[in-house]
């Protein structure tokens, strides 16, 4: 018993580490078959190296940049101001430059231009009607329900006093009191609308500082042989760090007149897509310009905010509050930054080798399944070993 297990011991070690094993080939002389799998493999090699390796740049190790960028914007623009408090008021003229609608006058990665702007100047607060267009429209006898005391208004502007007084903008209607900052905004304000030829000769220089620290680049859309005096047009100037706001809003599907009295979002996206196996200053960005906000939208369309400054005056507390509507860009910088890698390179290769066990498959499945000689191939390709155990008592026997 003990040499058996020796034996079989001995043999195991000898079977895994002094002997060599490989695959039994069976070679079919068939033409066709033989055609369509090199056909097979030849597509499969092409795939690798056009597919994988060459347009997927799988020979690249990438990384995507970071960066921020200093924006400031140049122009001046006629303004129109008139008085809400009637239906027909008087015009007057107004020059603004980039201290006025450039509000605030520093964002990271973005900037705002106002367009309107809805102007209550010296409010106090105190008690005063509510604008007609609150429709906070009330009679003696229904104060109480239209009018609840200490309750907050509908937009929030003030309280409720519980009374109902007329209205300074028709005396011939009532309507509640508020405790608010007073004249309340809708009811008496000024409003002051730029000029939209203006505001397309807007300019705005762009400067991007962009790090692919996978590499220790650092890269700039200014640089030193930039011409300042440019425009950027992306057929005949795209390097150009100087953009027309018109050439932006040209490049937009949506309605113009909206989006300059309403505001909107819009969207400056520069795509650093680098190829650092070749010279780093060949690299530059390409922008694309989408709105992500127009003014007629149909749910809250526009951009806008509220500012408040106030002052004191005469021993009273007084109040400008502006309405600021205006076109917000926000910049996005995108890409990706490739550079040649010999490891990525192989597991692209490797990645795609393992595709070839296909042309295996379909011709072994032709010679298996479809051929007519499939039985033959059969035979050849597989080899049956018994294994029943009444069988191999049989044959022990007859060889005793």
């Amino acid at each position: 018993m003990g040499v058996s297990i020796k034996k079989v011991f001995s043999a195991f070690i000898f079977d895994t580490f002094y002997t060599y094993s490989t695959v039994k080939v069976v070679q079919v002389p068939n033409t066709f078959v033989a055609l369509l799998y090199r056909l097979l493999q030849l597509i499969i090699f092409a795939y690798i190296a056009l597919y994988i390796v060459w347009y997927k740049q799988g020979y690249q190790q990438f990384q995507e940049p970071r960066g921020t960028s200093i924006i400031k914007v140049k122009g001046i623009a006629k303004v129109t101001g008139n008085s809400t408090i009637s239906n027909v008021g008087t015009d007057s003229s107004h020059l603004w430059d980039t201290a006025e609608y450039q509000l605030p006058p520093l964002e990271n990665n973005a900037f705002f231009i106002a367009t309107r702007q809805t102007v209550t100047y010296n409010q106090v607060e105190g008690n005063c009607p509510s604008a007609l267009e609150d429709k906070l429209i009330c009679n003696t006898t229904s104060t109480n329900d239209t009018c609840p005391q200490d309750q907050p208004t509908p937009n929030t502007f003030g309280y409720f006093t519980g009374k109902c007084v007329d209205s300074v903008q028709n005396e011939s209607v009532s309507v509640c009191e508020i405790h608010a900052w007073c004249p309340e905004e809708l009811s008496k304000s000024t409003e002051y609308i730029m000029n939209s030829d203006d505001v397309a000769n807007f300019t705005v220089y762009l400067k991007t500082v962009v790090t692919f620290t996978l590499f220790n680049i650092t890269l700039r859309n200014v640089r030193d042989d930039t011409n300042f005096s440019c425009r950027y047009d992306k057929d005949n100037d795209p390097r150009c760090p100087i953009i027309r706001i018109g050439d932006i809003l040209t490049n937009l599907k949506t309605n113009k007149t909206a989006l300059l009295l309403e505001g909107g979002l819009i969207e400056i996206r520069q795509d650093w897509t680098c190829n650092f196996d070749f010279h780093q200053s060949r690299c530059y960005p390409t922008l694309e310009f989408s709105i992500l906000q127009s003014g007629d939208d149909k749910n809250s369309p526009g951009v806008n905010y509220r500012s408040g400054q106030k002052y004191h005056q005469n021993g009273t507390d007084y109040r400008i509050l502006s309405k600021i509507y205006g076109l917000r860009f926000v910049i996005a910088i995108s890409g990706n930054g490739g550079q040649f890698n010999i490891v990525n390179l192989f597991v692209a290769i490797g990645s795609g080798i393992g595709f070839m066990v296909i042309a295996d498959i379909v011709c072994d499945a032709i010679f298996t399944y479809i051929h007519k000689y499939r039985q033959r191939y059969r035979q050849g390709k597989f080899s049956t070993v018994e294994i029943s155990s009444s069988r191999l008592h049989s044959e022990e026997n007859l060889v005793r």
